[in-house]
């Protein structure tokens, strides 16, 4: 891919700083295990001091942006510096804030920037007391209605900061603090060496880690620890962490008489040795989101005294237990003493099997930073754009998350596989009066889809497709695909669509040179379809059906055409060409493939006395296996966008012979389509033979064979006779194919996606 593919997608996060906090931790734990030549994180922060994990995110190859720290008063300088800073770095894909009382303003201001996805994460389930709750609690009120995801640590995280109705409506989703679990596992011999070192080998040990603020509850926790010590004088007290209460906790610590039992070890770059050599963790908090050190507290098979402030989400394990805050000090203790002999083991699998080890939430965050694409089409039938959609959502759905949308899943024929498919059960209607009704219908749920889905991108095929995606517009770009010519004869359509849309794709450079020239949209692209050479090789190779074989082998040469019974393909004029063919090569034979009611073409058969010598296959679900026995591919449609069936064929090896419609066979068959600019003219082009267009007007009288006809038998029967020729011609429809690969239509897409970041 292009230079812009190569590089990893940035996602910027938003914190207070990078200091040895829970939350800091656990994004730090999201970043290493990401694959980093994808994805990338920078760091947005409100601190001018360097911080713990400052050097390892800039070793990762992350980026640390600096801004000043809100303080109500400087709200404008605030907003300007946000301003000015997203004007001059607007490379992300999404700004995920952490810092949510102040996320309403940046979050705002980033998606201005043209960041396609903002999101708020509730990491706390309360806030501080006093004028500066009332605050955070006030700032983050318009949070919900700013972020495309509203996430939370915990089920009260959302409620405090996204609101009780917002989270029980199902608009929030809960994605707990995740750990490296393995990196907690109980480990006997690392728990010997740390006491060891510790001096602590006789001790019970008790410990807490947090940093030194308010919600942390360090007051009642020195309480807890003198009630403790006073029952057993063996007692110690391990503090990790650092903030700014801590010369107030050791200040309690020393008035206390505590100093030689209580050891202030400050942040620790791992804390899982530390865990190991704890007999107890005692965790009193006022309040948390999902506070991760309880989690990796019961990785490493450690029992733990919770605060029943603290989310029993917490409480993956019997290890924890909560207690009431209600409760004395000494009943804390006493609790503590009662429980302190137990035999420790692992608990990593626990820790796994409830969601909370780090490998299976990246790959939900993975999908959250991913941009959400909507594919939209009336109905999965067998055909050329219906297939060129699926085909488009399964070559994205790898780098984006990708649905299609279909009008109706009646008789549905493709296998989207595993792409969600929301299926609107809006078909069509009678009446005039009934189609009014349906499109104002679909226009509804569409909208509804587009806004529940944060939809970035969406690409519709087919004009009721079109329309009803023009009409939606919400926060989305709308992206319309041109597939047929005869689609730009529909004048009012074609003006409302394209005045509307982000850009017009058309699978034909003519076509989309009229488009621009007729409607001028706001951006028309040229977009071949995709022709998987390598897949349709392998599905060549397969047997078609039993009762076909001897058809097929026998009427040699075939003569093929693929296509559901349409008028405007000019079956007829095949059959008529065919049965002047069969007068010159008594053994050849017509095969035709495709799904419908085909009866009169076989009435026209009989009459031209061919009948026996031309296959109808009916649908099939492998075409290509039927197409490698034919000689050579005929098409004669009145338009065409981009003849997928034509090019499909010469991927597997079958000369084409079709006409010089408008638009598709000439940008195939020849290096410059200009080239053949009459219409009533054979033209023998580098890569098939170009014929003059046929009489549009259906006639299935078996006695009248017009000029077209003629000329159709006559090429086709110069090229039969002549095997060289043939072997030419095979080689050169292969070699033409692979110009429209799927390597190349996925590249051209994926470029345009990751360009349309801005929301109007």
């Amino acid at each position: 891919m292009g230079s812009r593919m190569e590089e990893p997608i940035r996602i910027l996060h938003v914190l207070g700083g990078l200091s040895l906090g829970g939350a800091e931790s656990r994004i730090m734990d999201l970043y290493r295990s990401m694959d980093r030549q994808k994805m990338q994180f920078d760091f947005l922060v409100h601190s001018s001091k360097k911080e713990h994990f400052d050097e390892e995110i800039e070793a990762l190859g992350g980026r640390i942006y600096r801004v000043p720290r809100f303080k109500v008063y400087n709200l404008v300088s605030y907003k300007r510096a946000l301003k000015r800073f997203f004007a001059q770095h607007h490379e992300f894909r999404a700004v995920h804030g952490h810092m949510t009382s102040t996320a309403a303003i940046y979050l705002p201001i980033a998606k201005k920037a043209g960041i396609p996805i903002a999101i708020g994460h509730a990491r706390s389930a309360g806030v501080a007391g006093g004028l500066k709750g009332l605050l955070t609690k006030y700032l983050r009120r318009p949070l919900k209605h700013r972020a495309d995801y509203c996430l939370a640590c915990s089920k009260e995280a959302g409620e405090a900061v996204y609101g009780k109705k917002w989270v029980d409506a199902g608009k929030v989703e809960v994605i707990p603090n995740a750990i490296d679990a393995a990196k907690y596992v109980y480990d006997e011999d690392v728990r010997n060496r740390m006491r060891k070192e510790l001096g602590l080998s006789d001790k019970l040990v008790i410990g807490h880690v947090g940093s030194f603020r308010e919600a942390k509850n360090h007051v009642f926790l020195i309480q807890i620890f003198a009630e403790i010590y006073k029952e057993r004088k063996d007692a110690v007290l391990l503090l990790l962490g650092d903030g700014a209460l801590r010369e107030t906790i050791e200040k309690q610590v020393s008035e206390a008489g505590l100093t030689q039992a209580v050891r202030f070890l400050g942040n620790q770059a791992k804390v899982s040795p530390y865990y190991q050599a704890m007999d107890y963790l005692v965790f009193p908090s006022l309040y948390e989101g999902l506070p991760g050190t309880v989690i990796e507290a019961q990785a490493a098979g450690l029992r733990i005294l919770v605060s029943d402030a603290v989310t029993k989400e917490a409480g993956v394990t019997e290890l924890a237990e909560f207690f009431s805050l209600h409760k004395a000090a000494s009943e804390w203790a006493a609790h503590v003493v009662e429980n302190c002999g137990y035999e420790r083991k692992s608990r990593l699998s626990d820790i796994q099997k409830a969601g909370f080890d780090i490998s299976a939430q990246a790959a939900r965050y993975e999908e959250i930073y991913r941009k959400n694409i909507l594919l939209m089409v009336p109905m999965l039938h067998q055909g050329g754009f219906e297939r060129i959609c699926v085909q488009t959502a399964k070559l994205l759905a790898d780098k984006y998350n990708v649905s299609i949308a279909i009008f109706s899943s009646e008789d549905m024929f493709y296998d989207v596989g595993d792409i969600p498919l929301i299926d609107l059960n809006l078909g069509s209607r009678p009446s005039l009066v009934g189609k009014l009704v349906n499109i104002l219908r679909r226009i509804k749920a569409v909208k509804r889809v587009k806004k529940e889905k944060n939809i970035h991108v969406t690409y519709s095929f087919g004009p009721t497709a079109n329309l009803i995606n023009a009409l939606t517009k919400v926060r989305d770009k709308v992206w319309i695909g041109i597939r047929g010519y005869g689609a730009l004869e529909a004048k009012r359509e074609m003006k409302l669509t394209c005045g509307r849309a982000d850009k017009v794709i058309c699978c034909a450079k003519e076509m989309a040179d009229d488009v621009e020239r007729l409607y001028g949209p706001k951006s028309v692209e040229c977009l071949y379809n995709p022709c998987d050479t390598k897949r349709l090789g392998a599905l060549a190779e397969e047997q078609p059906d039993a009762a076909h074989c001897a058809f097929l082998s026998e009427k040699q040469p075939l003569l093929a055409s693929m296509s559901r019974v349409d008028d405007v393909k000019g079956f007829w004029h095949q059959i008529k060409a065919f049965a002047l063919i069969k007068k010159e090569i008594p053994q050849a034979g017509l095969m035709i493939i495709g799904d419908g009611d085909f009866s009169e073409y076989k009435k026209l058969a009989e009459e031209l006395h061919v009948r026996d010598s031309v296959l109808f296959t009916g649908v099939q679900k492998n075409p290509f296996c039927y197409l490698k026995w034919a000689s050579l591919y005929l098409m004669t449609s009145e338009t065409e966008g981009f003849p997928n069936a034509m090019v499909e064929a010469m991927a597997v090896g079958v000369p084409a012979l079709s006409v010089n419609c408008k638009t598709g066979p000439a940008e195939i068959l020849m290096d410059d389509y200009r080239r053949a600019a009459a219409q009533d003219a054979v033209y023998e082009g580098e890569y098939g033979m170009l014929l003059p267009v046929m009489n549009p007007k259906k006639n299935l009288n078996a006695g009248e064979i017009e000029a077209e006809e003629k000329i159709l038998a006559q090429e086709a029967v110069k090229i039969l006779q002549n095997p060289d020729k043939i072997k030419e011609m095979r080689a050169a429809a292969r070699q033409r194919s692979k110009s429209f690969s799927v390597k190349a239509y996925e590249e051209k897409l994926c470029t345009w996606i990751e360009a349309a970041g801005k929301f109007d």
